[in-house]
């Protein structure tokens, strides 16, 4: 009995910190254009972690995506990408978080902790489509929204190792809504 518990504690697998990377989106409409508003759940894997701590910075990106519909084919007519740069500054021990909008204005946020600053991240955010009330008159339309880790953004001596890390590939899958015309 004892060899078999040994056995198969010694075939586990070494399970890594995974992370999380998620939205929790909502469209709403205001002023005539489909904005959808989400928080971002982010807790970096043990490696992000080391990594900030040793002076890389990290980015997240959310995109949304519209796209006319041809029956079951989409053509993408509007893409927009808004980042959130998350660094430690380690001289003055506080977390900088900077939100780039997809027309480059950028707001910048200082926390003298990580937890602050993965909570302010939760708090609501509105991501614009680009998508107008008219446009739904005469054709299909489709929106997407993701969150992705931008392993893009990291230095290029780390581009190779991360490549095949799981720890670096936190991504938040695809979600869609679909507007037919009216």
């Amino acid at each position: 009995m004892v060899f078999t518990t040994l056995f198969f504690a010694g075939c586990r697998p070494a399970d890594p910190e995974i992370g999380k990377l998620a939205l929790s989106p909502d469209p709403v409409w205001q002023q005539d254009e489909l904005v959808i508003e989400s928080d971002i759940r982010f807790e970096p894997t043990a490696a992000m972690r080391e990594a900030l701590e040793h002076g890389v910075d990290l980015e997240l990106l959310v995109t949304t995506r519209v796209s006319k519909r041809y029956g079951p084919i989409a053509h993408q007519h509007v893409s927009r990408s808004t980042r959130f740069r998350i660094r430690y500054l380690p001289l003055i021990e506080y977390w900088q978080l900077d939100h780039i909008a997809y027309n480059g204005l950028q707001n910048s946020q200082s926390f003298p902790r990580f937890w602050l600053l993965t909570e302010a991240l939760t708090e609501n955010i509105g991501f614009a489509t680009g998508l107008k009330r008219d446009m739904l008159g005469n054709d299909d339309w489709q929106v997407q929204i993701r969150a992705q880790f931008d392993r893009s953004a990291l230095p290029a001596p780390m581009h190779l190792p991360t490549l095949f890390s799981p720890e670096w590939r936190l991504n938040d899958p695809w979600y869609t809504w679909q507007f037919d015309a009216s």
